[in-house]
Parts: structure tokens; C-alpha cells; sequence
């Protein structure tokens, strides 16, 4: 009995024609219907990664990576703009922790009253490093969606810092 699975004979070979010739490829004169996926793609930035990809990340690393997109960066006015920002919020940020340090120290050392509006700087200082992280957390999303947004105040101060920095081109 014989194996189902099994091939009763050999498939033929191909023949070796040295006539034959191989099939031409599609005329490059005809209009091409297919979509260019280069067109489709994201124009890389002068780093290599595409805008939104870069913009996410100087805003991921904040003060580093704003640094580091503006030096490489010098073409892309998205991301240059998400790592202005990105470096003066982080900036903010360490500038207010380091305030709110020195000023609880200070008021610490009153007598009576000095413990409670330590307590109270401390609260406010959770509230507004909050408040950071949540601002964060936006730009990072918006960037990453390839969105400008523009931060409250600290967005025009960008604008302003990247005008100065940025050369004019003819």
C-alpha cells in the first residue's frame, strides 16, 4: 500500500535553456500606480530620526536631551523648538527645587513658627513639582504625536531664545 504523503514521482527539472531569457522587469516610461513609501515616510532630521521621534525624546531627557537635539539639530524648527522647551522646563524645575530648598532651610531656623511654614513650603513644593511632572508628561505625549505645543509662558520664552540662536538664511 502505498504513502498518500508521499510523491509518486519527481517533479520535473527545469530545463536548462540557454536561449531562454528572464523576465524583464516593468518598464520604468509606465505611470506607476503604486504609492512612493518614501512619500509616505516622515522626512528624517538631520540626527536621522524622524521629527516627532526626536522631539520625544529631548523631552524624555529633558536638560540632556535638549542640549544634545539642539547642537545636533540644526534644520528641524519642530524639533529644535520641543528641545528649547525641554531644556528650559527642566531648568525651571531644578531652579525652583533648589529655591524652595534654600528658603525652607532659612525659615527652618525661626523660632515658634519656623517648623510649620517649612511644612507648608514643602507642601507647596509637592504640589507645584506635581504640576511639573504633569506638564512633562503632556509635552512629552504632544511631541511624540508630532503636535506643536506650546507650554504657557515657557513656550514663548523658547520662541524667543530659539530666534536669537537660530541663523537667518537667505
Amino acid at each position: 500500500m502505498s504513502d498518500p504523503t508521499v510523491p509518486s514521482s519527481l517533479p520535473p527539472e527545469p530545463a536548462s535553456n540557454p536561449a531562454a531569457t528572464p523576465p524583464l522587469p516593468p518598464s520604468s516610461a509606465a505611470p506607476s500606480t503604486a504609492p512612493d513609501p518614501a512619500a509616505a515616510q516622515p522626512t528624517a532630521a538631520s540626527t536621522g530620526l524622524a521629527p516627532n521621534i526626536a522631539a520625544g525624546l529631548a523631552c524624555i531627557f529633558s536638560i540632556v536631551g535638549g542640549i544634545v537635539f539642539l547642537i545636533l539639530e540644526k534644520k528641524d524648527q519642530f524639533v529644535r523648538f520641543y528641545a528649547m522647551q525641554a531644556l528650559i522646563l527642566g531648568g525651571a524645575s531644578i531652579a525652583f527645587s533648589i529655591a524652595l530648598q534654600i528658603v525652607s532651610f532659612i525659615l527652618i531656623h525661626i523660632p515658634f513658627v519656623g517648623r510649620l511654614i517649612a511644612i507648608l513650603l514643602g507642601l507647596l513644593g509637592m504640589v507645584v513639582g506635581l504640576a511639573f511632572f504633569a506638564v512633562w508628561i503632556v509635552t512629552i505625549l504632544k511631541a511624540f504625536s508630532g503636535k506643536e505645543w506650546e507650554i504657557p509662558y515657557i513656550g514663548k520664552i523658547a520662541r524667543e531664545q530659539l530666534a536669537k540662536i537660530t541663523p537667518v538664511t537667505p
